[in-house]
């Protein structure tokens, strides 16, 4: 070996990190309701001479966190979001009580994302205990709300912090992610005219002109991305006629419209699709709008410097290559992207996701946690 860091231990990472995961799990943290879980991640970050700032996110706050050597642009970013979906199902076990069974632990955002934490965790405690967290040029940011409109993310990239490699612990092993698709959600508005039931004809429609609109619509082309692929217009809801029965011809129907976006697509051309597909209504008028929330589409090269990076270290610390893929959703990773820092998703995985009984592999925890410590360190190699 040509390049060595100082090596804590296999051990100390698959011990530290299961700790912290068995903390940060019992923490309920649904989106909306991630403040406990954030004064706690700011706490331990404290405790280890980081400097943290705990950054407004309407009544939440984001936690980030730097040491004395971070730079305007860190070399490092490690980052994960702080909120789980709510309880949802039948749990065979308590949700915030973690249970580990046959190599992995159970828990309410065991997988999505907290064990990625829990390693990012561990990483940088082992930093802290041989000495090197605090020359490292690293920032640490864990926001809320990325199940819902990714407020955190967004807040933390418009206090201005920056990084050249963000590492998103979000649950991607092997595959790690370096690409995604983005969204737009648009509310679309037909407007008709009310008459009589028995007097269709000195009316208009409204829903029956969203019909044609819609059905319109499902016949648009789509860019194809070749590894993203490409995505339909989806209807998530209808809202027309009159809350009470009234034989009246109804003169508004609401419509609210999702689209994947995939590289070459943008909030103007979804926009632009539907308000064309509305020239297959026969009458009436359309208001079409964008609305939260927004992920504009993202990749980075796998060829990219940092990425080939990230790919260096895995293989020298465990003697496998580092897949690369594409997510099949939008992540905070999407505005990551778009704000110039490149990015690749990267964490210990498990399974049923937005589910009960969700898990993850407690080995991929500690293996994570020891990327992310070699990455951080400067070093590719175990020293031995």
């Amino acid at each position: 070996m040509t390049e060595t860091v100082d090596w804590p231990g296999s051990a100390f990472f698959a011990e530290r990190a299961l700790a912290q995961l068995f903390r940060l799990v019992a923490i309920p943290s649904p989106s909306g309701d991630e403040a406990g879980i954030s004064r706690h991640l700011g706490e331990v970050l404290a405790d280890w001479g980081m400097q943290v700032t705990l950054q407004p996110v309407g009544t939440r706050f984001n936690v980030v966190a730097r040491t004395p050597a971070t730079a305007h642009v860190a070399d490092i970013l490690l980052t994960g979001h702080t909120d789980t979906v709510p309880v949802l199902g039948e749990w065979s076990t308590d949700p915030f009580t973690p249970v580990v069974r046959d190599g992995k632990l159970y828990g309410l955002g065991a997988a999505d994302q907290k064990a990625g934490i829990a390693a990012q965790l561990a990483a940088l405690e082992g930093l802290y205990r041989t000495g090197q967290l605090q020359k490292a040029n690293l920032l640490v940011a864990f926001t809320p709300d990325e199940e819902a409109l990714s407020d955190g993310m967004l807040a933390f990239l418009a206090g201005g912090w920056r990084a050249r490699l963000a590492v998103l612990s979000e649950p991607h092993f092997s595959p790690a992610t370096i690409g995604w698709p983005g969204k737009i959600l648009i509310q679309a508005s037909v407007h008709g005219r009310p008459s009589h039931g028995a007097r269709p004809q000195d009316g208009v429609n409204a829903i029956e002109q969203a019909a044609r609109l819609l059905a319109e619509l499902s016949r648009a082309e789509a860019a194809v991305h070749p590894r993203l692929g490409s995505h339909p217009y989806v209807t998530l809801s209808i809202r027309g006629g009159y809350e009470r029965y009234s034989l009246t011809i109804p003169d508004r129907c609401d419509l609210t419209i999702s689209k994947q976006l995939v590289p070459g697509e943008t909030q103007e051309t979804a926009l632009a699709a539907v308000r064309m597909a509305g020239a297959a209504m026969t009458a009436g008028r359309l208001e079409v709008a964008p609305a939260r929330p927004y992920y504009p589409p993202a990749e980075v090269s796998p060829d990219h410097p940092q990425v080939r990076r990230l790919l260096a270290v895995y293989e020298k610390a465990t003697g496998r290559e580092l897949a690369l893929g594409y997510g099949a959703s939008v992540c905070d990773a999407d505005y990551l992207v778009d704000a110039g820092i490149p990015t690749v998703s990267f964490g210990p995985s498990g399974g049923n996701v937005h589910q009960a009984n969700e898990w993850v592999n407690l080995d991929e925890v500690a293996t994570c946690a020891e990327i992310y410590y070699l990455l951080c360190a400067g070093g590719s190699n175990k020293a031995t």
